[in-house]
């Protein structure tokens, strides 16, 4: 087995069985491990052609018994989460499905809710279109997803719609009661926590005010709990509409997100 394959194969046994070194994390810029050459047109809901999305592979594991282990990501949040504005499309997790497929993951969506499955074989999700921190924590406590799909990985881009209602003085701490509850519920899952993506025009100050308190928060909560910066990495030719990604925005964030995943292969000591 060669030693990229080895490293991967190290993080997905011990998701569940060992508690890492702490986290130092990119910013969410792309990596080099994959670059998408060409993106799909999915503004329009009528579209009817299939995306494609061509990857130049840099790595390609060799281990069968890789091929066999079976990740579960659970994409928590928004419209953003869910695939606005084309949820057929599945919005940042058709790309993110490539990209990872090109590292060598074999992994599973996991949630409630379904958006692209004409694009996309596995179009699980838990994003729940304009939906605040305390609704998904309400949705969490009386729906039960976490004990129902048992998530390795939790890809968290919440607090959105708390800025964008005023309620940005009140979302780092409820997205420190979330974490918290998340936590308690599955003390072995790493969860992600994405520094949200601002409005077309840029970043208000609820979008300031509640980026600069996660690092905080998410440092507090002990090394399985991460950070994948977003809150600059789009412009404003990226969204459709003033509040959510277009194609190019959403592929945008799904580099942002395995920048983040793949940083934790050095959690578990593969460097």
């Amino acid at each position: 087995m060669n030693r990229s394959a080895a490293c991967l194969l190290t993080l997905i046994i011990l998701l569940a069985a060992c508690t890492p070194s702490a986290i130092n994390l990119s910013t969410g810029m792309p990596l080099a491990t994959a670059s998408l050459s060409a993106v799909p047109t999915l503004a329009s809901p009528s579209a009817t052609s299939v995306p494609q999305a061509m990857l130049t592979m840099t790595f390609v594991p060799s281990s069968e018994q890789l091929k066999k282990a079976n990740l579960k990501i659970m994409p928590l949040g928004d419209s953003i989460t869910f695939g606005e504005t084309n949820p057929r499309s599945g919005g940042y997790r058709y790309f993110l499905s490539t990209l990872l497929e090109n590292d060598g993951y074999k992994f599973d969506f996991v949630g409630s809710q379904q958006s692209g499955a004409e694009f996309m074989a596995d179009p699980d999700n838990e994003g729940h279109s304009g939906w605040k921190i305390l609704a998904l924590k309400d949705g969490i406590d009386s729906n039960g997803w976490l004990e129902t799909y048992q998530p390795d990985i939790i890809l968290l881009h919440i607090g959105t719609n708390d800025v964008r209602y005023g309620d940005a003085v009140y979302a780092p701490d409820r997205l420190s009661a979330l974490l918290d509850d998340i936590l308690l519920r599955l003390p072995e899952t790493y969860i992600i926590v994405a520094q949200i993506v601002p409005f077309n025009w840029g970043p208000t100050q609820g979008h300031k005010l509640y980026n600069e308190a996660i690092p905080g928060i998410v440092a507090s909560r002990g090394p399985r709990v991460s950070i994948a910066d977003m809150q600059n990495i789009l412009s404003k030719s990226d969204y459709e509409g003033y509040l959510h990604p277009n194609a190019k925005g959403y592929e945008k964030i799904a580099l942002a997100w395995q920048s983040a995943i793949l940083a934790l292969e050095s959690a578990v000591g593969c460097k």
